[in-house]
Order: C-alpha cells, then structure tokens, then sequence
C-alpha cells in the first residue's frame, strides 16, 4: 500500500537531480573533474551531488544554468520532486490502513509546504508545463 501524490500516482522511486546532472556530463563528453572547475566547486562536492548525498542548492542551480544552459527553476524543480518522492515513499512503507485518519498524511503536506518555502518558488502547471512563479 503506498500514498498517492496528487496526480493520483504512487511514486516507485525518487531520481536525484545528481543522476540527471551525470548524465548531461556525461552525454556532452565532461570529466567530473573538469566541470566541477568550470563551475568553480572541489570535485568532491560535485561527486557528493552526484551520488545524491548533497542536495542542489540555488547557487549551484545558478552555476549549473551558467554553464550548462539549463534553467536553474528546472534544477531545482528536480531537486523538490526529489524530496517530495523521497517523503511520499517513505510515508507509502509506513501507511495506515485505508478508511483511518493518518496523522502522517497531515504531517507529509506540513513537510512539503515546507520544501516549497524553502526553495522560495511555486510550480504551476501551465499549459502542460513547469512555469516558476517566484514570491
């Protein structure tokens, strides 16, 4: 039993923005360690992103779009599906049965209100697609 998001989907696994930074690198032939220079980080941290143990803040949203040409609203989208997969998995492995009042379903909504303040951006959908609305 899992707890559906708001299209109605249960989400089976939450990708890292890490995985699809690698990809990007590694489809237009860049080491870790050249790009981690270019967008001025110690390779490391880049490595930690990556391997999904360090989120993408906005200041590398913003280097990531200065150097790559992605949008950073884009970035940090990625990074906000992220966690709210990450939560709504977890919550799905510990859900109550169906038909009782789950004081964790009250406390996944405050988690993601959360997220959304944090990152200081609104998605909305738009003509089927992503449009930030910052506050």
């Amino acid at each position: 039993m899992g707890t559906r998001n708001n299209n109605g989907f249960i989400p089976c696994i939450a990708v890292h923005p890490g995985e699809i930074l690698i990809d990007e690198l590694e489809a237009r032939g860049i080491t870790q360690k050249d790009f981690a220079k270019q967008i001025g980080m110690y390779p490391a941290n880049l490595n930690k992103i990556i391997k999904g143990k360090s989120k993408i803040t906005i200041d590398i949203a913003d280097k990531l779009e200065k150097v790559l040409g992605i949008r950073k609203e884009l970035w940090l989208a990625y990074q906000k599906d992220y966690e709210i997969n990450s939560l709504l998995i977890a919550q799905g492995n510990h859900a109550e049965p169906k038909g009782e009042k789950d004081e964790q379903s009250m406390s996944v909504i405050g988690l993601l209100q959360s997220i959304n303040e944090r990152l200081g951006i609104l998605i909305s959908m738009q003509n089927g697609s992503n449009v930030p609305i910052t506050r």
